[in-house]
């Protein structure tokens, strides 16, 4: 390209912009609405699974070019590889045993799930997982086997997945704070913006009947409604795997 157009230049144009303030994008300099359209045309693609009819044509200069069905790989070839060759299986279980539709198991990211699992200690890597999948022995489990199924910190309710987030137990109050908290801070010192972890927190407060850490915090009802009604489909224990996740503590 820089030798068929020999008065190119290249300019290095920060990306995201406009997370950073309010600025209408019609205000902004042309390389930078060019990049964030870029952005909200990739973000359009990747939310509603388009794909390529037809494979593109091989890159100029490339001795070889690799292709998955009519997708051009060009980056984390074995990765890509081994995703093809496991995943279709994988999926299907997981769609079966979960009992979810097939879209559903598709728009999860499984790829930041996997390497979120390699930092994690194995014993660490066990507990989420069948946080994930619903293996924990708690109540619900015991049930199947005919033992007791209440909880054995209230005494109030059969422990299900969800209860150990909302038992009214003095103890089990204190490590859920605690543990907001502790998820909280993780998630500022990996630079989430404040109002994406704010509100995610929030979430996580609301599905355990609990108290945001930050009391400044001012909840943004427009935008909460707007998160909300995008994640219609999702039920609370779906955000108490995440939270569960992202606090990294043992419940």
């Amino acid at each position: 390209m820089m030798k068929e157009f020999k008065d190119l230049t290249i300019e290095w144009v920060r990306g995201h912009q406009d997370d950073d303030d309010e600025t209408n994008i019609n205000d902004r300099p042309l390389p930078v609405r060019l990049n964030i359209q870029c952005d909200l045309a990739a973000k359009e693609c990747l939310k509603n699974c388009m794909k390529p009819k037809k494979r593109a044509p091989p890159l100029e200069g490339a001795k070889a070019t690799l292709y998955l069905g009519t997708n051009m790989v060009t980056a984390e070839m074995s990765e890509q590889i081994h995703y093809a060759a496991e995943a279709p299986a994988m999926m299907k279980h997981i769609q079966d045993h979960l009992r979810r539709t097939n879209e559903t198991v598709q728009e999860i990211n499984w790829r930041i799930i996997g390497r979120a699992k390699k930092r994690l200690k194995l014993h660490e890597s066990i507990r989420i997982m069948k946080m994930m999948y619903g293996w924990l022995n708690i109540g619900t489990q015991k049930q199947k086997m005919g033992q007791i199924d209440v909880c054995p910190c209230c005494g109030k309710e059969t422990e299900t997945q969800h209860h150990l987030y909302t038992c009214t137990n003095d103890i089990m109050r204190q490590t859920l704070k605690e543990s907001i908290a502790t998820a909280k801070t993780k998630l500022v010192k990996q630079g989430i913006p404040s109002d994406i972890y704010n509100e995610f927190i929030e979430q996580i407060c609301l599905a355990t009947h609990a108290e945001h850490p930050d009391n400044t915090y001012t909840v943004d009802k427009h935008r909460m409604n707007e998160i909300r009604d995008n994640n219609h489909a999702l039920e609370k224990k779906h955000f108490l795997k995440a939270f569960y996740i992202s606090s990294g503590q043992e419940h």
